[in-house]
C-alpha cells in the first residue's frame, strides 16, 4: 500500500506489529524526522495565536501558552493487514521502542506501572522502579540532556508531585526528546482525589497532548519529534481506563536524534542572574524563533561580584573548586542545584554544567549517566542534600550508578538567609550511607583535597564526599 510522507507517497509494507525486534533491524519503517520539521514550518504561521491566555484556554487539542501544534505528522494508517489489534499498553510500549526510547522511568501506579511492565518485557530488561515522581521525572530529563530520547511513565498525581522538575526542565530544555506519558484517572477510580489534569498542564506551561485509544501510536512518535523541534518536554496524556482496550496500528521508526548535548551555562543554569534571559530563550523556542538572537546578559566573577550577603560564603569554597576544576577534564558532567555552588558554574570556574530546583543535582546527574555513560558528579549543599537530594542516593544504589555526590557543609541554607540546619540532623541521614563517605575536613588544605577528589573520581561506585564549612 502507498504511504504518505511529506506529500510524496512510496511503497511500504506494512508489519505486522509483533513479529520484529524493532533493535535488530526488521521490517519497520524509518520515518523520516525532517519531514516532521519542514511540515512544523510550513504551518508555523497559522498555529500561532495573537490572543489572551483565556481565549487560548479555549482552544482544544494540542496547546502550549498560545499555539497548538500543526496537524498530525502522520498521514492515515489503519491496522498492518492480517494483524490483531493489540492491548494499548502493548502499543504504548512498541511505540517507545520504535522512537528509540533509551531511558524510560517509572512510579509503580495503576496505568503507569501496566506501560511500564510491558516496555520493560519487550525491551528485554527487569523493571527497575523509581520511588519518587520528581526524582523519575528529571532522571528521564537528565538522561534527554544527555542526547538521547527518553520518557517517564507517571500518574496525574505523580506529575503534580513533580511540578518543581516539571517547570525547571522546561526553561533547561533538552537535546533529545523527552515525553511524560500521564496516566489520568478523571473518575478517581483509583486515586486519593480527583483534579483537573488539563487544567494542570496549561498552567506549567507544559506543551501536551490529549491521547485517545485510536491514534495512540502515532502521538507516541509525533510528541518525541515535537519535544525536539521544541527543544523541551512534552506531556501525552490518556485516561487510565483505556490501557485494557485495544487498538490497531501499523509500526514504523524515527531516525535518531540528530543533536548532541553541548554545554551552556547560559542556559542550564537556572539562577536569579539569568532568569529574565532564560524566559527570553524559552519563549523564542516555544516561538519557534532563534533563541540564539537572544542577547546574553554578562555576569558577575565568581566570588567577587556576588552579593555581599553570599560573598562571604562562596570565598570559603574557592579553595575546593580551586582542585576541582583542576580535575575537571576528567569529569563528563557535573549538575548543581539552586544554591551558592552552582554558581561556581560561571567564570573563572567553570565546575558546574547544568542546574535544577533545590536538591534535583541527584537525580538530574543519574540521568545523564543514564543517557551517555561516564561518572557524572552532582554538587549541592547540606540543606539542599536534606530537602530531596537524598532520595537520589536510593536511586543511585538500586541501579548500582556510579554517582560522585559532592555535598558543601556549611550548616545553613546560605542562598535564602543562613537559616540553620538542626543539630545532628544531617549527620543522622548520612550515617546509613557511612560506607560510601569520604569527608574533607580541611577544605583548605589542596593536597588533602586533591586526594579524596581523586579517589572518588577513580572509583567505580556511588561515593559522597562531604566538605566541612562550619564553624
Amino acid at each position: 500500500m502507498g504511504v504518505a510522507i511529506c506529500g510524496k507517497e512510496r511503497q511500504a509494507t506494512p508489519e505486522r506489529p509483533g513479529t520484529t525486534d524493532p533493535a535488530g533491524g526488521g521490517s519497520a519503517r524509518v520515518f523520516n524526522e525532517s519531514c516532521a520539521d519542514s511540515r512544523f514550518r510550513e504551518q508555523a504561521n497559522v498555529g500561532y495565536f495573537d490572543r489572551s491566555r483565556r481565549e487560548f484556554l479555549q482552544l482544544s487539542g494540542l496547546a502550549l501558552a498560545g499555539f497548538v501544534l500543526p496537524g498530525a505528522i502522520f498521514g492515515e494508517a489503519g491496522a498492518a493487514e492480517g494483524s490483531a489489534p493489540l492491548p494499548t499498553d502493548e502499543v504504548v510500549a512498541w511505540a517507545l521502542r520504535d522512537a528509540g526510547a533509551k531511558v524510560v522511568t517509572n512510579v509503580p501506579a495503576t496505568g503507569a506501572v501496566t506501560l511500564f511492565d510491558t516496555y520493560s518485557r519487550l525491551a528485554g530488561v527487569a523493571p527497575v522502579y523509581a520511588f519518587n515522581e520528581e526524582l523519575a521525572f528529571t532522571m528521564a530529563h537528565g538522561a534527554a540532556m544527555a542526547g538521547v530520547r527518553s520518557a517517564a511513565l507517571i500518574k496525574s498525581h505523580g506529575l503534580a508531585k513533580a511540578a518543581n522538575s516539571v517547570i525547571d526542565s522546561l526553561t533547561l530544555g533538552t537535546t533529545a526528546g523527552f515525553v511524560a506519558i500521564v496516566l489520568d484517572d478523571p473518575q478517581g477510580r483509583h486515586s486519593d482525589n480527583i483534579f483537573d489534569l488539563d487544567a494542570f498542564l496549561k498552567g506549567t506551561g507544559m506543551p501536551f497532548k490529549r491521547a485517545g485509544r485510536d491514534g495512540i501510536y502515532d502521538a507516541v512518535l509525533e510528541c518525541f519529534l515535537w519535544s525536539e523541534e521544541l527543544g523541551t518536554p512534552v506531556a501525552l496524556f490518556m485516561d487510565s481506563e483505556l490501557i485494557a482496550r485495544k487498538t490497531s496500528f501499523i509500526r514504523r521508526r524515527l531516525h535518531p536524534p540528530a543533536a548532541t548535548y553541548e554545554r551552556n551555562p547560559f542556559r542550564h543554569v537556572l539562577c536569579p542572574p539569568l532568569a529574565p534571559y532564560q524566559k527570553k530563550v524559552l519563549e523564542a523556542r516555544m516561538a519557534r524563533k532563534d533563541w540564539r538572537d537572544v542577547p546574553v546578559p554578562p555576569l558577575p566573577p565568581v566570588p567577587g561580584g556576588l552579593p555581599p550577603a553570599w560573598r562571604p560564603a562562596a570565598s570559603a569554597y574557592v579553595p575546593v573548586f580551586d582542585v576541582f576544576q583542576e580535575l575537571r577534564p576528567r569529569i563528563p558532567f557535573v549538575s548543581g542545584d539552586t544554591g551558592l555552588s552552582s554558581l561556581f558554574a560561571f567564570a573563572p570556574f567553570a565546575c558546574v554544567d547544568a542546574c535544577s530546583y533545590y536538591g534535583g543535582s541527584l537525580p538530574l546527574a543519574i540521568g545523564f549517566h543514564l543517557g551517555a555513560g561516564g561518572h557524572p558528579w552532582a554538587v549541592t549543599g547540606d540543606y539542599a542534600f536534606l530537602a530531596a537530594g537524598h532520595m537520589g542516593l536510593i536511586e543511585a544504589l538500586a541501579r548500582r550508578i556510579p554517582l560522585k555526590v559532592l555535598v558543601m557543609d556549611n550548616g545553613c541554607a546560605m542562598a535564602t538567609g543562613g537559616q540553620p540546619v538542626p543539630e545532628g540532623i544531617f549527620e543522622q541521614v548520612l550515617s546509613g550511607w557511612k560506607p560510601f563517605v569520604s569527608r574533607i575536613d580541611h577544605p583548605r588544605d589542596a593536597s588533602s583535597v586533591r586526594s579524596v577528589l581523586t579517589r572518588a573520581i577513580l572509583s567505580d561506585r556511588l561515593e559522597i564526599v562531604v566538605a566541612r564549612f562550619r564553624a
